[in-house]
């Protein structure tokens, strides 16, 4: 049952999955390989071309009703209109498996023990499939095709892949430790090249589904709809102790996220009774700081003294949000109850501590510098429906091979 629910709750996260929609554009093209290729992540000895990082894996196989079955050409299923062949079914299929196995601790010898358990990692397995052919769909629907440039991109990146290898021998034994073939990588490139058209094309630079700019800046002035907030985290794990004699040498010269994870590491290593303890510490020293706030202490100052998020120091403008934005929502739910230039009281969120929060002024001058970015970051909840409602509405259609399949088909 319990490996049920967590394949359940895979494919749910699968189904309202935007990554790929929000890392692929255009920016990113400059890098050679960096057509997005999910799960290739090769790496190559410097000395002899050859990737250190390749994994043994079995000969393709298909097995049905205990004969091994010829693959090919053999479609396993169709979505959305395209024939998915075996090579290509069998990619995505170690692909959910190393993603189940990463993310949930899932295993072929785990679901062979539970009931329904293959049937949901086929469930897992046609979702990936949509999630990557969904940008056919987008492209299709808007007459978005791949240029010269395109497809010039896409084989200078299958050839320094090749060139990366060393030889053809080589190229191949790489693409087979990822279960891939050089027909299956090539159509990976080719959705990763339509996935950026979408991005380019659709998702920003005033595209259908993109907010214009004009509207944005309507729309970040109105209070209801966006705020620019600073804020002081006290966390839970501020006052531990750190005992290990290594980490409290190094401490000082600690950044403040490794400064932040080894109090956390050192509270994290208490019991419940030591954590309660640290607990209270924290709290009082909040309550000191939100008192300082509230006397009208410069702000920036508290930050500085006695603040342990390192987003401050990344974004010393503030962050700039929405009440859609994926922050914890008793820092929303305080950071819009306040007026501009007001300060909360304490706030308090389980996941992290304890908040003070200072709505400041939306500076137009930084939103006319970062307004792509910061209409991509608004839109991603739209993105996201969109994405969610096109995966929906894409039909699968399966063989009688794919129906016939058991846990121990496919190697």
């Amino acid at each position: 049952m319990k490996t049920i629910k967590k394949i359940s709750a895979a494919v749910i996260s699968l189904m309202i999955s935007i990554s790929m929609l929000s890392g692929c554009s255009s920016k990113d093209k400059e890098s050679t390989s960096s057509l997005d290729t999910s799960s290739l992540t090769f790496s190559f000895s410097e000395e002899s071309g050859q990737d250190e990082t390749q994994q043994t894996v079995a000969e393709p196989k298909l097995v049905i009703d205990g004969k091994e079955t010829d693959t090919e050409g053999l479609v396993m299923c169709t979505v959305d209109g395209k024939d998915i062949d075996f090579d290509t079914f069998r990619y995505y299929y170690y692909y959910t498996l190393s993603y189940l196995g990463s993310s949930y601790g899932i295993t072929l010898d785990s679901l062979r023990d539970t009931e329904g358990g293959f049937d949901m990692l086929l469930e897992n397995v046609i979702t990936m499939i949509k999630q990557d052919y969904v940008f056919y769909r987008f492209c299709e629907d808007n007459s978005i095709t791949l240029d010269d440039s395109d497809q010039k991109e896409m084989d200078d990146s299958y050839n320094s892949l090749l060139e990366q290898a060393g030889s053809e021998e080589e190229f191949d034994k790489m693409l087979a430790s990822e279960y891939l073939t050089r027909d299956v990588y090539k159509k990976k490139l080719e959705i990763a090249a339509y996935c950026m058209k979408c991005e380019d094309e659709l998702f920003t630079n005033g595209g259908p589904y993109a907010t214009s700019e004009e509207d944005f800046k309507n729309i970040v002035t109105d209070t209801e709809k966006y705020a620019c907030a600073r804020s002081i985290l006290i966390p839970y794990s501020s006052q531990a102790e750190i005992t290990d004699e290594t980490v409290k040498e190094a401490y000082d010269g600690y950044s403040l996220g490794e400064k932040y994870d080894a109090k956390q590491s050192a509270y994290s290593a208490l019991d419940d009774e030591g954590k309660e303890a640290v607990k209270e510490k924290s709290k009082a020293l909040a309550e000191e700081v939100a008192q300082k706030a509230a006397d009208g202490e410069d702000f920036d100052k508290l930050i500085s003294d006695y603040g342990w998020d390192p987003g401050m120091e990344s974004s010393p403008e503030g962050y700039y949000v929405t009440p859609d934005t994926s922050f914890v929502q008793e820092y929303l739910d305080a950071l819009f109850a306040l007026g501009e230039g007001e300060v909360s009281t304490l706030v308090e969120s389980d996941s992290y501590g304890w908040f003070i929060i200072k709505r400041m002024p939306i500076d137009m001058d930084y939103v006319e510098e970062n307004i792509t970015d910061m209409i991509m970051e608004y839109d991603l909840p739209s993105r996201q429906q969109i994405y969610s409602d096109t995966l929906a509405d894409m039909q699968v259609t399966y063989s009688d091979t794919y129906n016939s399949l058991d846990i121990d088909s496919i190697t």
